[in-house]
């Protein structure tokens, strides 16, 4: 869906920025929140529900989160993993848009598959020392690949149940 590659867009961008102005300015004070929901069976979504069916589902939900978060949320889709970057001031916050998000995904349908949520802090200075800052695309690749090491203190990783 053009709403899912526009967002997408959207979102890589803010991050690129982002990084970029951490990486010059590293003591800055601006607080974000990086949330990554994974639907780790592609295929198992695909066989329930079909191909089709599961992307228009996965679609779904990325608009039900764009709705359900602020505008100055952001909300992405790539595959079946869902990056949500959300400036904060409590971690409390965050804490509840995880608890909307799981609402959303479950409601939809996709409580079928096992997920994962992370939280990860931004700026975070033992991340930035470890992880490629140079793109947005690295950095969240680095990101997935060491969710365990990389994830808030405040919010571990919550498996599905």
């Amino acid at each position: 869906m053009q709403e899912d590659f526009a967002a997408r867009d959207r979102f890589m961008i803010t991050l690129d920025w982002l990084l970029a102005l951490h990486e010059r300015y590293p003591g800055n004070s601006l607080d974000f929140a990086l949330l990554h929901v994974c639907f780790h069976d592609q295929q198992r979504l695909g066989q329930i529900y079909g191909a089709p069916e599961a992307y228009h589902l996965l679609a779904e939900v990325g608009s039900k989160l764009r709705l359900a978060f602020r505008r100055t949320d952001l909300v992405a889709r790539d595959g079946t993993d869902f990056w949500i970057l959300a400036p904060y001031t409590t971690p409390e916050s965050v804490i509840e848009k995880i608890a909307t998000l799981v609402a959303i995904a479950s409601a939809d349908g996709l409580n079928i598959v096992d997920r994962d949520v992370t939280v990860f802090s931004l700026p975070d200075p033992t991340l930035s020392e470890q992880a490629p800052l140079s793109s947005a695309a690295a950095f969240l690749a680095h990101l997935k690949e060491h969710r365990q090491q990389a994830a808030c203190r405040w919010a571990p990783v919550m498996p599905a149940k």
